[in-house]
């Protein structure tokens, strides 16, 4: 008889009815620490899981796109737009192929340190992909204020011109409200924000798209 295999989700299952003890029994998988024993603690679906990828992948992306297609064309953006799809569709395919197979074999990926410790082993994790996060989480965490607070001054002056208050108080504003959810135990506790986040997103691209589309025939 044929045997079945089980899929990552199944694997997820009986993992949480077991505690995750039989999974890191071996002496191939390290123990757990604190860290990954609170990610696997999460209970969040599937369309949570479309909320943070979307968010995180196109909200900061999606700013910058007039900027570049203004630099690069119609013909050069939609090109390079397309090349990056198609690279984005391989990456998250291949991410997805190599998690669902370590979960098969007992070993899930909880985090792209341990992922890169089973495959590239412990000192590409601990002295590149290491490294390579933090310098992205530091830049996130710098731009992120920042372009939030000039988009912020704009909304102010448009509605009031001669007012008073600087550049750098809009950005105190936003810092402190991204210290405020950093606070937040988890991603499962950001899905609200980022459902918000992901509508805002799709009316800011349908506000740009109509926006140019009106521009372009007025002239």
């Amino acid at each position: 008889m044929g045997t079945v295999t089980r899929s990552s989700s199944e694997v997820y299952s009986s993992d949480s009815e077991k505690g995750f003890a039989m999974n890191h029994s071996t002496s191939t998988s390290p123990e757990l620490d604190a860290g990954a024993k609170f990610v696997l603690v999460s209970r969040g679906s599937w369309l949570h899981c479309g909320y943070h990828l979307t968010t995180s992948i196109v909200a900061p992306v999606l700013l910058t796109l007039p900027f570049s297609f203004t630099l690069l064309g119609w013909v050069g953006g939609v090109l390079w737009l397309t090349l990056a799809a198609v690279i984005t569709f391989y990456s998250y395919n291949l991410l997805s192929v190599v998690l669902e197979y370590h979960a098969q074999l007992g070993r899930r990926q909880l985090r792209f340190r341990d992922m890169a410790r089973d495959i590239l082993g412990p000192g590409w994790a601990k002295y590149f992909v290491g490294p390579l996060q933090f310098a992205i989480c530091f830049g996130t965490v710098i731009g992120g204020p920042l372009v939030g607070g000039k988009s912020l001054k704009f909304i102010y002056q448009l509605y009031n011109p001669e007012g008073s208050m600087k550049l750098y108080q809009f950005i105190i504003i936003c810092g402190v409200i991204t210290l405020i959810l950093a606070q937040l135990p988890s991603f499962h506790s950001l899905r609200h924000v980022n459902m918000i986040s992901l509508i805002l997103s799709v009316l800011y691209a349908t506000c740009v798209t109509i926006g140019s589309i009106y521009i372009g025939h007025s002239k």
